[in-house]
């Protein structure tokens, strides 16, 4: 081709990282890949997309797996904050308070008495009323320049980091209860069993149309990440037959025939980067001695206690990874989805996938200093970080084992052989523990613990001079002793871990 033809676009493209932000709890891993990052790292970009739909019937879980999603996202996010509109005016503040301060990486901050996360709902704003004003406040956060931060993540040309708004999240609980002021005002006026009943359902699917055909636009342009929540009823058989046993097909290939997900239009489906359907919840109770499977203490037996339940959940449809698969979340009532919990668990329902021992007494082949049972993991993950962190490691080497078929044979290596194989080249292993696995942006950095990632570990692990190896950024050459500057940001990260007054939202140390 001659070189004065030129037929490439003048448009501007969009960027080049459509950014997830990580979550823990084995979500991870089966929704994104890793992306090389300016420095060299491995970054996972995985985790939370730009649109979240989270669906199912009744007591599943799933208004405490969205927030715990939201709120796990926002405690990563230095300066991030986040609003939640509840349509079904159920959320109980103190409660949520309680939830909030399980989340480690708020460091004990009380953020409904910060300001940094705001409820309000139907009973302040119609429907129709808290959109406006929540499409104000993004464009306005549009026109904000100052709040702009690098990412670890290269830019397209690769000349510097790839730059964003400050995320800021929120939340819809639920979208099927979402109602516009012309419908309350419908239903006040019409009696009921009136003909005229019949046309709220398709107003208000007009409604909730137009606003999920905005949403892509007006929310991921500013980085302003969307959660919304639907339930799951039956199609009625105008045919006479029973619930759920119609002629109506389903529109996505995980529910069941006559099955859909009621007061939203099909849009919901396919413009979410991820749809989660939580089903299947049930108390998970030991079967001999019918009290908690992972109790908090010795003395926490009560029998058919329901407090700790085992939650299924299934992408409907992923765009960054596979739809269909079941994942377990162990979801506590009183606390929230547990994270590292739900970790342990996978490794343990997996084969014990980097446990060594025997099948009532283990220890992680990447921290076999500590001895756990099924008895004491619940209360030991609470009270070591280091513990917590290993879970995390071991949990996505092994969804890495199974999902990624790909993955190529030299990064494929048990937790036991990487554990010895670095400690045979001079690595201490409770340095590399005392790290974060998930990205965030550089502001947020300055008070972070150094980043190090699953794939970077393995890595690490690659002999010498193979163009794969990895040295961490924040190490120096004797691989144990961290740099001055990632030093400070291990001292401003302990600086924050103090304990805080819940009410006032102060420290109290």
């Amino acid at each position: 081709m001659p070189a004065d033809i030129d037929l490439r676009s003048r448009m501007t493209p969009a960027p080049n990282v459509k950014l997830m932000i990580n979550l823990g709890a084995c979500l991870d891993i089966p929704t994104g890949h890793y992306i090389e990052g300016q420095r060299g790292e491995s970054v996972l970009n995985g985790g939370l997309g730009y649109i979240t739909g989270i669906v199912g019937i009744g007591n599943n879980f799933k208004s405490t797996i969205e927030r715990f999603m939201m709120l796990t996202a926002m405690s990563r996010m230095m300066y991030s904050t986040a609003k939640t509109y509840d349509t079904e005016t159920s959320i109980h503040e103190e409660h949520q308070i309680r939830v909030a301060a399980n989340i480690a990486d708020f460091h004990h901050e009380n953020i409904l008495a910060s300001g940094r996360w705001l409820v309000t709902d139907k009973t302040v704003y119609a429907g129709d009323e808290w959109y406006r004003l929540h499409k104000e406040e993004l464009e306005e956060k549009r026109r904000r320049r100052d709040i702009t931060v690098a990412t670890p993540y290269w830019n397209r040309e690769r000349s510097a980091n790839l730059s964003m708004l400050v995320p800021t999240f929120t939340e819809i609980d639920s979208f099927s209860e979402f109602e516009t002021s012309n419908i309350i005002e419908m239903q006040d006026e019409i009696e009921l069993g009136e003909a005229k009943g019949n046309t709220i359902d398709m107003q208000q699917g007009r409604v909730k149309n137009r606003i999920l055909m905005e949403v892509p636009r007006i929310h991921t342009s500013v980085y302003d990440y969307l959660l919304m929540t639907a339930h799951i009823g039956h199609v009625i058989d105008l045919h006479g037959g029973p619930p759920g046993t119609g002629g109506a097909a389903t529109m996505l290939r995980y529910l069941r025939n006559g099955e859909k997900i009621k007061g939203v239009p099909a849009k919901f489906t396919f413009l979410t980067h991820n749809c989660w359907h939580a089903f299947n919840a049930a108390p998970l109770v030991n079967h001999a001695t019918k009290g908690p499977e992972y109790p908090r203490s010795s003395s926490d037996d009560l029998a058919h206690d329901t407090d700790l339940n085992a939650v299924l959940i299934r992408n409907l449809r992923g765009k960054a990874g596979p739809s269909g698969m079941p994942i377990t979340l162990i979801v506590s009532q009183s606390d929230g989805v547990l994270p590292s919990l739900t970790e342990f668990h996978h490794i343990r329902e997996n084969g014990h996938y980097g446990l060594e021992g025997s099948n009532t007494s283990y220890a992680l082949a990447l921290y076999p200093e500590v001895k756990l049972q099924r008895t004491t993991v619940r209360a030991k993950i609470d009270a070591d970080p280091l513990l917590r962190r290993a879970l995390t490691i071991t949990s996505e080497m092994c969804q890495m084992s199974y999902l990624w078929h790909t993955q190529p044979e030299r990064f494929r290596l048990t937790p036991r052989a990487l554990y010895e194989n670095l400690k045979a080249q001079g690595y201490d292993w409770k340095v590399l523990l005392d790290t974060r696995g998930w990205w965030t942006h550089e502001a947020g950095e300055t008070r972070e613990l150094p980043f190090l990632s699953t794939l970077d570990l393995i890595r690490m692990s690659l002999a010498t001079g193979h163009p794969e190896r990895y040295v961490p950024y924040w190490l120096e050459a004797d691989r144990k002793t961290i740099k001055a500057r990632y030093q400070r940001c291990i001292e401003a990260y302990r600086a924050r871990d103090v304990p805080v007054d819940m009410q006032a939202g102060t420290s109290v140390a």
